[in-house]
């Protein structure tokens, strides 16, 4: 049987969203200030989370976690789209909702992103989103869509209740672990200190204590030596090595590596 084409067009619905890309891959990074749920109509996501590459592909559906740093490449199908739905739950409807409910989370959430098992009332919530794009809703309208898949997901798995309620902030981490897992992002020193539970203040000082030098040469030098690395052990083009490891232009990235290295990228 022939798939037939979602034919819409991109929109945002009081926080539910609709994304396509077409032609080429699209590439980024971002900083997840709330939680959400995403369902892939077409295409394949992969998202990187500083420790493991998922994959999503056509019919899945991923929740991610708030207060987390993602890499993503949203790659459309063979002569065809990357289309998904994207819902975000921010903090202060999920407590209402808890409230209102009675719950609370148990046990404090562990990783970033979570694949959901198939679930065909998670599936049809969906594809029956796709008819609300293009028409006038109302946010408390979208309200009540955004109440029904958090239904689903408890009816789905009720131990999700602790990713989904469990609203503290970060609290202080291991800032040597944290920094070896996340130099890849190019992502701004506020944000790593809020994530490792810091000040801004606080966080520049307990890194000079471990590190002997500040967060932005330590970044450099550490990108720099897995640049090296990715180049000469593992062959990778100099094009696919600059925004693996967090820079963000291919010129700035060449000449920091000549000055630490005393050669072209393309020459290792």
């Amino acid at each position: 049987m022939e798939k037939r084409k979602v034919m819409v067009k991109e929109g945002n619905l009081h926080g539910i969203q609709l994304s396509c890309y077409t032609k080429s891959n699209k590439s980024g990074e971002q900083f997840i200030k709330d939680h959400g749920i995403a369902y892939i109509i077409s295409g394949e996501l992969e998202a990187y989370d500083g420790q493991e590459t998922h994959i999503y592909r056509s019919g899945e559906v991923v929740l991610f976690r708030k207060n987390t740093l993602i890499r993503f490449v949203k790659y459309p199908e063979k002569d065809g789209e990357f289309q998904a739905i994207s819902v975000n739950l921010e903090e202060s409807f999920l407590q209402d909702f808890a409230s209102h409910y009675g719950i609370h989370a148990q046990h404090p959430p562990k990783g970033s992103l979570f694949k959901m098992d198939r679930d065909p009332l998670i599936t049809h919530y969906f594809t029956g989103l796709l008819a609300w794009f293009g028409q006038q809703v109302s946010p408390e309208l979208m309200d009540i869509k955004k109440s029904e898949i958090i239904h689903l997901l408890l009816r789905h798995d009720e131990q999700l209740k602790d990713i989904m309620f469990h609203f503290a902030i970060p609290g202080k981490i291991n800032l040597e672990a944290f920094m070896n897992k996340h130099f890849r992002f190019n992502t701004p020193l506020t944000q790593l200190a809020f994530l490792t539970g810091r000040s801004l203040a606080s966080f520049k000082r307990d890194f000079e204590k471990i590190f002997s030098t500040s967060p932005s040469r330590w970044l450099q030098q550490k990108r720099l030596e897995e640049a090296y690395y990715l180049l000469n052990t593992k062959n990778w083009k100099p094009k696919d090595v600059y925004l693996e490891v967090g820079f963000e232009t291919l010129s700035h990235f060449s000449y920091a590596f000549k000055n630490k290295f005393g050669v072209n990228p393309s020459n290792v």
